[in-house]
């Protein structure tokens, strides 16, 4: 199955994203209509849950911070029961580009990809040099230990095949679900794709935590591949 401006979704989950939403939004109309945009937001404390109600696209409030994978989970759900093929996942502080979801498209089409993710420049010009080394170091390790090439594991940026996810039952709900889904993808034969993207960072707060993230990928490794 290949993925189209018609048969796709995109999923946004957000954490006090208020500042970023408008643009995000506007340029993410300029490829889909508001019934195709679905906003998860994961207990935000700002007015980011008015900017969608303002711009009238699909939302779903979460009454406790759960996390983002959670987030990414609850968006599935949402858009597999209104019957999509495809979602885009990609986060709301405008640090993905969304004109170019048509390369994420094109690349999904052309090679029959069940995920297509983004590949960010792992530069300090770009980059901060803390997220470099552990964006670095956590895909070379899930690429060695899935056998696929996985340049950027940790970007959220990606389009997804939902006939795979609906297959899939979930254990993690932070960051480290992100892993996850490329594991059981890989473990259920699935075909993993990346495409080059912008790489933007515009002193946007962060919200991981590196220690319990840290914790958070080693279980992920050990529950999926490791345990036996």
């Amino acid at each position: 199955m290949k993925a189209n401006f018609r048969n796709t979704a995109v999923i946004i989950p957000m954490f006090n994203v208020e500042n970023y939403l408008r643009k995000l939004i506007s340029e993410l109309k300029i490829f889909f209509p508001v019934s195709q945009i679905y906003a998860i937001d994961d207990a935000s404390e700002d007015n980011s849950s008015k900017v969608c109600l303002d711009n009238k696209i699909h939302l779903v409030t979460l009454k406790e911070n759960q996390g983002k994978g959670n987030a990414l989970q609850v968006g599935f759900q949402n858009v597999i029961q209104d019957n999509f093929d495809f979602a885009f996942t990609i986060d709301g502080d405008l640090q993905h580009n969304p004109l170019q979801i048509p390369d994420f498209i094109n690349s999904q089409s052309e090679n029959n990809f069940d995920i297509v993710i983004g590949k960010r420049d792992f530069n300090r010009i770009h980059m901060p040099i803390t997220r470099i080394c552990s964006n670095f170091l956590t895909s070379k390790i899930v690429s060695f230990l899935t056998k696929t090439d996985i340049p950027d594991s940790q970007c959220g940026y990606r389009l997804y095949n939902l006939q795979l996810i609906k297959a899939m039952n979930f254990r993690t709900k932070r960051y480290q679900f992100e892993t996850e889904i490329i594991i059981k993808t890989v473990k259920a034969h699935g075909k993993i794709g990346s495409i080059p993207i912008e790489t933007i960072y515009n002193g946007q707060k962060s919200y991981i935590s590196h220690w319990r993230d840290i914790k958070n990928f080693v279980d992920v490794i050990y529950f999926e591949i490791l345990k036996k």
